[in-house]
């Protein structure tokens, strides 16, 4: 049986189920609900229940009849919490639910279909993408195969080609560039 980092508190319902304990008793019933639901049901042994609940045995057994007998994982009987468990099962139908959605999800993508329809094969596309007013040509295949530029990721100008913005660029360029000698 999977764990769960985490279990679901409804406080209204922990409230109005321990209005009659103490402080003392409240404490040592919510660690021993968190222990059940970190690592299973709890040995049925004073001792051992103590050191977990941090708590006397007289507290132990003011709360006990909170909790129902039943069987560990390993055979032995154990003690454990009948709404904790139903809550357990609720989320381990949930985690069974959610992970069968991702397996079908993954099988469909692997086998090349999502909701029946054939799914574009990104890893092998060749586009080509022109800028008509900058000029930038951007090719999948040339961006592959051509080695990285400075400023690299950038798109490059067509090295033949210029156009009156280019050249406007670079008289800028060169100005300030004079201006700062």
């Amino acid at each position: 049986m999977r764990r769960h980092p985490w279990m679901p508190l409804y406080t209204d319902d922990l409230i109005a189920s321990t209005s009659d304990m103490s402080c003392e008793e409240l404490g040592a019933y919510i660690r021993l609900l968190c222990h059940i639901w970190s690592r299973g049901p709890i040995p049925i042994d004073e001792t051992v229940i103590c050191r977990i609940a941090a708590c006397k045995k007289s507290v132990w057994r003011r709360i006990s009849a909170r909790f129902d007998s039943c069987t560990r994982d390993d055979g032995t009987p154990g003690l454990s919490h009948r709404r904790l468990e139903a809550e357990r099962m609720k989320r381990q139908v949930l985690a069974d639910e959610r992970a069968e959605a991702g397996r079908r999800g993954a099988a469909a993508r692997w086998n090349g279909k999502a909701n029946g329809k054939r799914m574009a094969n990104r890893c092998h596309a060749t586009t080509t993408t022109t800028n008509r007013e900058s000029n930038v040509v951007s090719t999948t295949r040339a961006r592959e195969d051509a080695p990285a530029p400075e400023g690299a990721g950038l798109p490059r100008l067509a090295v033949n080609e210029t156009d009156d913005a280019t050249e406007r660029n670079r008289a800028f360029i060169r100005q300030a560039r004079s201006r700062r000698a």
